[in-house]
């Protein structure tokens, strides 16, 4: 199975949706957001077949496919920021274990299983 992300395509989607009016608070989130949908560059959508054909016959397919040429950037700069606040704060983060301990007990006990576990297995 494969999640397919497609960026943005040529298409006629959204062109029939209404628009509420905007609200003076959000307008010029709005107006810059409006701006930058319309200079956003857009796929062919007939050049997207080959590419899914190809991922059908993949023999081993990623969990994860994005579709276009904006995708791999944009993911990216997101990760590399993620990166850089994760590492910005590793000393908080790996305090926040404080001293290691051991406690597995209770896991041991999972695998072992309970003595009704035990006798329906051997049941079985």
């Amino acid at each position: 199975m494969t999640l397919v992300e497609p960026g943005a395509y040529a298409t006629e989607f959204g062109k029939s949706s209404e628009i509420a009016d905007a609200m003076e608070p959000y307008a010029g989130f709005r107006k810059q957001f409006l701006t930058h949908l319309a200079n956003v560059e857009r796929g062919d959508p007939e050049a997207t077949a080959e590419a899914m054909l190809k991922l059908v016959d993949a023999e081993n397919p990623p969990l994860r496919f994005g579709l276009g040429t904006s995708i791999l950037p944009r993911a990216r700069a997101a990760y590399t920021e993620r990166l850089q606040a994760w590492e910005a704060w590793e000393d908080v983060s790996n305090a926040a274990m404080g001293e290691p301990k051991k406690t597995t007990e209770w896991i041991e006990q999972l695998a072992r299983g309970t003595p009704d576990q035990d006798q329906s297995i051997s049941d079985g």
